[in-house]
């Protein structure tokens, strides 16, 4: 709604940023004891055209402050209504198993960027004879392994020969043995085999002889077995010609990318390990003032719930509707005045910052959203919240007179006031009158300080004009 609002007596003083509004003219008022006349004093003012609106006061930022991991709370640094700067530490997890990981992951980083700097460097001298030597062996190595394959028929044909004279040895001895035994049963039932006599010995004799034979052509190489052994040596001449290569030829690319690649991956999981550790402390994003403190030390939370709520009340805002019919007259930049409901007779000053382009319709009423922003005086108790009321200025009248509306009089088209001397003479001023409010109207040719008297409702309207106009 738009209307004139009076926003104070121009004064020496400069308007602050915190205005009280008087009751302007109240006090001045009188009764001139010799005629019984009540008569007001002409102020010089300043007075508003403005649109009306109310709001709650809105903080400039507002975050819901989280951690960004899981753990149990061991220190809480802050509390309700303090005050805190940007980048200050609010509260912290339990951090020894984070740091448990990060000591690993420098650890890991380091065997990779040792890793990475071997393959790139140079190959020493003393490594690449190790090289060579390496390589000499390998190939001594297949040289013997293909001999032994070469001998292997020689040698299973010796080594298994003497098997089959040892066991016809054996059958001999057995037979021996069996006759030696059957003489004696026929002259002597009673008759008990001496495992010493010579038969018996003859016959221990050649069975230690078979197995003998047999332990010597079991441990005979099969060729199977020599097949293996020169494979194996085969190969580990390749790899020894293939590491002497690499030595002497450097990395190829994709080893060294891949090296790379490794070393990048162990960079970026310490780097994850350090970020799991900045996420157990929540530290203010902007200076600003606690609003709340939702845990406790001691408490297990997890990743993303609430714990602190920080304000920027630095600069605080109000997001006013104002109807389509009023919104044309808005501009950014202008004055608005605030008067907070619980701050009985104060103003503060405020501008616009903001006009919503986009309309927004509510039981038939189209309004725009408009903000106010507005600083936050340290003196008052100004808190979010807050319900205020908003003038927002469209144009102003400075340092102009005002009298009391009821004191102006007209005969015809013209207008006047009617002026009580100090000697207590009257006389009828005219005057131009303009914009009217709440029971003022700013005037025109009556001299500020003047004493204007207000006429009595049942008094008879002047027949005459004195003073310019005679009487």
């Amino acid at each position: 709604m738009r209307r004139w609002i009076l926003i104070g007596v121009v004064g020496a003083a400069a308007i602050t940023a915190i205005l009280v509004v008087p009751n302007l003219l109240a006090d001045q008022q009188g009764v001139a004891s010799a005629q019984n006349i009540e008569t007001v004093v002409v102020e010089r003012t300043t007075i508003n055209e403005t649109v009306e609106s109310s709001g709650s006061v809105n903080a400039e930022r507002s975050v819901y402050l989280t951690f960004g991991t899981s753990g149990q709370v061991s220190e809480v640094l802050v509390s309700v209504g303090e005050t805190v700067t940007e980048g200050q530490p609010l509260a912290r997890l339990n951090t020894d198993t984070l740091a448990y990981q990060i000591r690993l992951q420098e650890l890991s980083l380091a065997q990779q960027q040792a890793s990475y700097e071997q393959l790139i460097a140079e190959p020493s001298a003393s490594e690449i004879a190790q090289a060579q030597s390496s390589l000499a062996s390998a190939q001594s190595q297949v040289l013997q392994a293909q001999v032994s394959l070469d001998n292997a028929p020689n040698s299973i044909t010796l080594n298994c020969s003497d098997v089959t004279d040892r066991q016809r040895d054996l059958d001999d001895a057995e037979r021996a043995y069996t006759e030696y035994v059957n003489d004696g049963f026929s002259m002597d039932a009673a008759f008990v085999p001496d495992p010493d006599s010579s038969a018996g010995t003859a016959l221990r004799e050649a069975e230690n002889a078979v197995m003998l034979a047999q332990a010597q052509c079991d441990n005979t190489t099969t060729l199977s077995e020599l097949e293996i052994q020169l494979a194996s040596a085969q190969a580990s001449l390749a790899q020894a010609q293939a590491s002497y290569d690499a030595l002497v030829e450097g990395p190829t690319e994709t080893e060294i990318a891949s090296e790379r690649a490794r070393l990048e991956q162990a960079e970026m999981e310490l780097e994850n390990a350090r970020e799991a550790l900045a996420d157990a402390e929540i530290s203010a994003p902007f200076s600003g003032t606690i609003a709340a403190v939702d845990i406790t030390v001691g408490e297990t939370v997890t990743s993303g719930t609430a714990a602190i709520t920080l304000v920027d009340t630095s600069i605080l805002h109000i997001d006013v509707p104002v109807d389509e019919l009023d919104i044309p007259a808005i501009l950014l930049g202008q004055n608005a005045l605030v008067s907070p409901e619980a701050l009985e007779d104060t103003i503060v000053e405020g501008t616009v910052t903001r006009i919503s382009p986009v309309a927004e319709t509510s039981d038939g009423s189209v309004t725009y959203s408009v903000r106010i922003d507005f600083g936050a005086p340290s003196t008052l108790p100004l808190y979010v919240g807050m319900t205020t009321d908003v003038e927002i200025i469209l144009a102003s009248q400075p340092d102009v007179l005002v009298v009391p509306t009821d004191a102006i009089q007209r005969l015809g088209a013209n207008e006047f006031v009617e002026v009580l001397a100090g000697d207590g003479t009257r006389t009828n001023v005219p005057v131009t009158t303009g914009s009217t409010l709440d029971g003022l109207t700013v005037v025109t040719g009556v001299d500020e300080g003047a004493q204007v008297i207000i006429p009595e409702e049942e008094a008879a309207a002047p027949t005459g004009f004195g003073g310019p106009f005679g009487g």
